[in-house]
């Protein structure tokens, strides 16, 4: 270090400060773990509390910077999975999303924010907000919840909006194993929307793309079930065949063949109407003994 030692005094007198200072915020962040650890979550949500408190929203040393990006994320696990204050939870992930953008951090509070207004609020269109600003990067996991989107909308019944988003992972990842599953979403929300010859199409072209053994076999599954519906047994028994090989759940097929192997027996007369045959039977008839 450069300088007089009056030019000098004050830095060395801020470095010890700020050596206290983190000294300090490190053993309430301590302290608050335990109590966490220990199954007292409000003492433990006081203790980051007053961690976030000394630090405070502006730019911090790198050091400093950590430990306030551990307590955030520490008091927003506490208030949601063991305090079940799912809005106070929502709200520190907010700040990790606000304080600390681009960064793998703000991409998980992102998605599990959307997890609580999904499973826990009820609110689905809120999850897919969140869901899709992450879908909208290009981090790791940006295909992933894109095709989650697709899914929930799915699940909501918006056919056109789940094959929109399904469209949108295929054009930017199209060589990804979630296009080939885009693929099978787009079938079955034509299926759904009893769009027989748009999901026909669909799932016939996820088939004939050879993708891996597992999801054709569901592709193959859903073409099958489609069949049974419109009354093509021998094609659906076939293509349920086609599937029981690499399907995931094999019993589900196995029960599928059997329903539609009894309604095609059901649906064949035992006495076929006309046959001559069979109504005037001609074979000799056994002699009587006296």
């Amino acid at each position: 270090m450069t300088g007089s030692p009056a030019a000098r005094a004050p830095r060395l007198w801020a470095l010890a400060l700020l050596v206290v200072a983190c000294g300090g915020v490190a053993r309430q962040l301590d302290d608050a773990n335990a109590a966490r650890h220990d199954g007292r979550p409000r003492d433990a949500l006081r203790g980051y509390q007053a961690v976030l408190g000394e630090l405070g929203e502006g730019h911090l040393a790198p050091r400093e910077d950590d430990y306030r990006l551990r307590a955030l994320r520490y008091a927003a696990d506490v208030s949601y999975l063991e305090l079940a204050d799912f809005t106070q939870a929502i709200s520190y992930y907010r700040r990790i999303v606000a304080l600390y953008p681009g960064t793998e951090d703000a991409w998980q509070a992102r998605a599990i924010t959307g997890d609580i207004y999904r499973d826990r609020l009820h609110d689905r269109m809120a999850a897919i907000a969140q869901w899709a600003d992450i879908a909208a990067g290009d981090g790791p996991q940006a295909a992933a919840y894109e095709l989650k989107v697709a899914r929930e909308y799915l699940e909501l019944k918006n056919f056109e909006q789940a094959r929109t988003e399904a469209r949108i992972l295929r054009e930017r990842w199209p060589t990804s194993e979630l296009a080939d599953e885009a693929q099978l979403l787009t079938g079955q929300a034509w299926a759904l929307e009893k769009r027989v010859d748009e999901a026909q199409r669909a799932l016939s072209a996820l088939v004939a793309h050879k993708p891996r053994p597992d999801l054709a076999a569901r592709a193959l599954e859903a073409q099958a079930d489609l069949a049974a519906q419109e009354g093509k047994l021998d094609r659906a028994l076939e293509l349920y065949n086609q599937a029981l090989p690499n399907h995931p759940n094999p019993d589900t097929i196995r029960l599928a063949i059997e329903r539609v192997r009894e309604r095609r027996d059901r649906s064949q007369p035992s006495v076929t109407p006309g046959d001559r045959a069979t109504a005037f039977d001609r074979r000799p008839k056994p002699r009587e003994t006296p």
